[in-house]
């Protein structure tokens, strides 16, 4: 280059997200601790990408670039090392309908005295738990045998990030989402602090309101662009991911 030449950077200016813009498709809606707006992916998603493209996430996360990347017809890579990230974002690329959910649920046999392996006492009411280890038996036993379908995965995604939470709208009793779950000694604690107990839950109310919740803004084309994503998943150290072309 010769002294004193410049090289011409392209720029684009714009806001990523206001007040007025549309609000987030509603599949984004996984508690999550540390996650971001899906508009900032989206931006980007739009400008640098065209349909058909593929967007690559290093660090999935709950998965926000790639489901926003997917609503917008794009193929979709996520990497994470936490196999969690898989969990809550492949069924939401794949979602059943609420029918099939429903019925899936009210055909799952919940037994009445099991119990976890350790004691969740401080976190969920007997019942709950037993609900819980209930569903987790199921939901293993489908896997073993390969019956595990959409509905199922989509059961263990919404299940997962119902476990525990701030509201009555988690399995347990208050305290932090799933990806920043406490020790049960730092949960005596905010029970004491708190002076709470855990409640029964309806874990088949609150898995068919939350995904009820989750569904609402589907439409025809969203469908046809996550069925078209063509979902890559890796579980990989991200500074080593030769499986993922140039």
């Amino acid at each position: 280059m010769e002294s004193g030449a410049t090289t011409a950077v392209p720029r684009r200016r714009g806001e990523l997200w206001t007040a007025s813009q549309r609000q987030a498709h509603a599949l984004h809606e996984i508690s999550y601790r540390a996650c971001f707006k899906p508009q900032l992916p989206r931006y980007f998603i739009e400008k640098l990408t065209r349909p058909g493209d593929p967007v690559y996430d290093p660090f999935g996360g709950r998965g926000t670039t790639a489901l926003e990347a997917a609503l917008l017809g794009r193929r979709v890579i996520s990497n994470d090392i936490n196999p969690l990230s898989r969990i809550l974002l492949e069924p939401r690329l794949t979602p059943p309908p609420l029918t099939a959910i429903r019925e899936r649920l009210n055909a799952i046999e919940y037994q009445s005295r099991v119990q976890a392996d350790r004691d969740l006492s401080m976190f969920y009411h007997p019942r709950t738990e037993a609900e819980i280890v209930s569903l987790r038996n199921y939901l293993h036993e489908r896997r073993a045998t390969g019956r595990e379908d959409a509905v199922d995965r989509w059961i263990r995604m919404v299940a997962t990030n119902r476990l525990t939470g701030h509201s009555p709208g988690f399995f347990s009793v208050y305290t932090f989402p799933p990806n920043q779950a406490v020790s049960a000694a730092s949960q005596k604690k905010i029970n004491a602090r708190r002076k709470q107990t855990p409640e029964y839950r309806d874990t088949r109310n609150l898995i068919l309101r939350k995904s009820k919740a989750l569904l609402r803004d589907l439409s025809d084309r969203d469908l046809k662009n996550l069925a078209g994503c063509r979902a890559r998943f890796y579980e990989c150290d991200a500074r080593r991911t030769p499986e993922i072309a140039d």
